[in-house]
């Protein structure tokens, strides 16, 4: 499969997994069709229902686009400081999830609950610091909350997560929401009992 049709399967289905609303969150990665410093991003302001295969933008490290006229979502720059810090990483899921963007809101991390989180997300997810949306400050603040795990929480803004394939990138983002939401639900019927 193409990387284009990569990154535009993972788009529709976090639209579909409501794991954003409405043209939130964006994926990117690694263009291993297009050579070195090269990556392919889902375009800014577009809706994921409507996207197709030409809609995905490749841009290279200083977030140009390779064809006139497209825009790359507006944190290319997130995105591009991870796949520089971290080699390791060819894809990138950004999501706005409900129950996890709400801990996020209140810059509350979410424990080792549940023994899926070691292997899938490396342990606890933690809440990197507030940085605005699209900057240099959040692109570099997030860096260190990945050195050893494959997600964190964005302080009121949202989750990134990352992997080796889209399929792994896609898979943590979706057991961060699945953690918080268990969380969540602990927290409101008892005292929820964290794993060492």
């Amino acid at each position: 499969m193409n990387s284009r049709k990569l990154v535009l399967d993972a788009a529709k289905k976090l639209y579909a997994e409501k794991l954003v609303a409405g043209t939130s969150g964006n994926i990117s990665i690694r263009n291993v069709d297009g050579g070195d410093d090269s990556y392919l991003i889902t375009a800014s302001g577009l809706s994921y229902d409507i996207m197709t295969e030409e809609d995905i933008v490749e841009i290279d490290e200083e977030g140009n686009s390779k064809v006139e006229g497209q825009k790359p979502s507006s944190e290319w720059k997130m995105h591009i400081e991870v796949y520089k810090k971290y080699p390791e990483v060819n894809a990138i899921v950004h999501t706005h999830s409900s129950i996890a963007t709400g801990f996020a809101v209140n810059h509350q991390d979410i424990p080792l609950i549940l023994i899926e989180m070691k292997p899938f997300l490396g342990g606890d997810v933690k809440v990197a610091p507030f940085r605005p949306a699209g900057s240099e400050e959040l692109a570099q603040v997030i860096l260190p909350y990945l050195e050893d795990r494959t997600a964190c929480l964005l302080a009121n803004h949202g989750v990134i997560s990352v992997g080796k394939t889209m399929e792994d990138a896609f898979v943590a983002a979706e057991y961060v929401e699945d953690a918080a939401k268990i969380y969540y639900y602990a927290k409101t019927s008892g005292v929820p009992v964290i794993l060492d």
